[in-house]
């Protein structure tokens, strides 16, 4: 940050503008603008009345800071390493996918919006770049001819890069999946990632795109990606993805590695594929005898500072002895025990909605008993209905009726056997419950990085217009770059002992703003950034320091 200083040079004031800087890793003042001694230093002022200045800001801190740590990982030498040679308009292909990652971070947005985005922001003065040669054919040229292996290399050769700088967790590591919807045409035949499916976003009617996604356990980092069909499932690109592993994680050892993962994936040929230790959910319906040890028999355990109710045994599963660890949730008991009363009210309406059918001379519906006992049935078939509304169809020569008893005792039975308990199970038998709980909840920072990326303030995959194979996967791993920077970023900050999420580290970093000030009838222009408040100070320190 500049600064006014003053200097005695043989008894004599003499007066600069001074900003500190960093050469060869240790600081020193530039001068930035000479104001001479104190009298020509008073003369500027009197003279420098604000209807002679002209003064820009523009946004600095997030992209500064993330270009020191894209310098530092020598990400634009990796790129130019793994991808063909390409420049246009006198930019390096390196350099324009960094362009992208870096607006994905800050401001997503289409590569129609992103000169208007570039213009708002210092990069045009830190990396000298004209603003108008960067249009959206500029970069839909430089994301070309770029191979789904060559991404893959330069996704694993960041992450080895990163982990020779940065000490990461790197044995306990999460796998979870997400699907993209596209606007993609349905006639459009080139782009066969782009399939209807299953949609997490509930457009079903949409065409769209997943992707399997490994990070670490600390802080998120994202590992490995893989780009697949919209319509296959996670047990299939389970079994694909779990033999690309060995070969893209660096210093891969099954003996040391603990991956983590959702039930989705769970099957047998897929759990005799794992080469590593895992932990994971895994239905209860498929181990019932569990449901009959009763809650009173669990103890508790602390986990992230919160008691949890568990139940620890051994039972085997698919051939094979695994630690089994069942956990009781309030919260999931509650939410469950109200979707339950909600669908006993649903039953009981629907049966008074048959009961007024029956007994309306106007209705046409099927008096038969055979015919009412089938109606009767498809309304029970919601789950543990069958079991807690007792009914009995009741004819006699003129009226017929359906009567029903809501068997309390049974509701509660229910409740109390089935509602809020989860399972894992894992083969780390040497780990305490505490520690294996711990991990497992500790996977929620995959499904941050999925929340953030449908986000559209910051990460947002979204919106993406490419509509073939290979831009679509270019695309993501340029916004995967860009979490990684943003990543190391709040690394280097954690590391001087500032705790702050990702999301409001950028939006603090994005408001340190410089500003150039000049007279109008001046081609030369003093820079300064704005002030700054406490924590803006800090992270700029530690900017610095990178």
């Amino acid at each position: 940050m500049a600064s006014l200083q003053r200097r005695m040079v043989k008894g004599i004031e003499y007066w600069a503008l001074v900003e500190s800087k960093r050469i060869n890793g240790k600081p020193r003042p530039i001068i930035i603008e000479y104001f001479g001694n104190t009298k020509n230093f008073a003369e500027k002022l009197m003279n420098d009345r604000p209807e002679n200045k002209v003064l820009k800001s523009y946004s600095h801190g997030d992209t500064y800071a993330l270009l020191k740590i894209a310098d530092k990982l020598r990400i634009e030498n990796i790129l130019d390493n793994v991808f063909k040679s390409k420049t246009r308009n006198d930019i390096k292909r390196s350099r324009s996918l960094l362009l992208i990652a870096l607006q994905r971070v800050c401001s997503p947005g289409s590569k129609n919006e992103f000169v208007d985005w570039f213009k708002t922001t210092t990069l045009p003065y830190e990396m000298g770049l004209n603003p108008q040669v960067l249009t959206s054919q500029h970069f839909w040229e430089q994301m070309g001819d770029i191979t789904e292996a060559e991404l893959m290399m330069a996704e694993d050769t960041i992450t080895k890069r990163v982990l020779e700088i940065y000490d990461f967790e790197f044995e306990k590591i999460a796998l979870d999946y997400t699907n993209y919807f596209s606007y993609i045409s349905s006639m459009n035949e080139k782009c066969t990632l782009a399939q209807r499916g299953h949609n997490k976003q509930k457009r079903n009617d949409l065409r769209q795109y997943s992707m399997a996604l490994i990070t670490t356990k600390e802080m998120g980092l994202p590992i490995c990606s893989h780009i697949y069909e919209g319509n296959t499932n996670d047990q299939t690109e389970f079994y694909q993805y779990i033999n690309l592993l060995k070969d893209r994680i660096p210093n891969y050892d099954p003996d040391v590695i603990t991956l983590v993962f959702d039930g989705g994936s769970n099957n047998k040929k897929n759990f005799d594929e794992i080469e590593t230790h895992y932990i994971c959910s895994f239905s209860l319906s498929s181990c019932k005898n569990l449901y009959e040890i009763d809650i009173s028999k669990y103890s508790e355990v602390e986990v992230n500072h919160k008691m949890t109710k568990t139940y620890r045994c051994t039972q085997k599963i698919w051939g094979k002895e695994r630690e089994c660890i069942l956990t009781f949730s309030n919260a999931l008991y509650a939410g469950q025990l109200k979707e339950l009363n909600q669908n006993i009210t649903k039953s009981i309406n629907e049966l008074k909605e048959l009961n007024d059918k029956l007994n309306n001379k106007k209705s046409k519906i099927s008096k038969k008993e055979d015919n009412i006992q089938e109606r009767i049935q498809g309304i029970l078939k919601r789950p543990h209905i069958k079991e807690i509304l007792e009914t009995r169809i009741n004819v006699d020569t003129v009226v017929i009726s359906i009567e029903y008893i809501v068997n309390k005792a049974k509701r509660d039975e229910i409740a109390r056997k089935y509602f809020g308990k989860k399972l894992l199970i894992t083969d780390r038998a040497d780990w305490s419950t505490t520690e294996i709980l711990q991990t497992y909840r500790d996977q929620d920072c995959i499904e941050k990085i999925f929340r953030a990326s449908k986000d559209s303030e910051h990460f947002s995959i979204r919106p993406q217009y490419h509509y073939t194979d290979q831009k679509i996967r270019v695309h993501i791993f340029c916004c995967l770059l860009g979490l990684t920077l943003a990543t190391i970023l709040q690394k280097e900050v954690l590391n001087h002992g500032i705790n702050i999420a990702k999301k409001q580290l950028l939006n603090k970093l994005s408001e340190i703003r410089r500003c150039w000030l000049k007279n109008k009838d001046s081609n030369q222009a003093a820079n300064v950034l704005e002030e700054m408040d406490n924590v803006q100070s800090q992270l700029w320190d530690v900017i610095q320091s990178i």
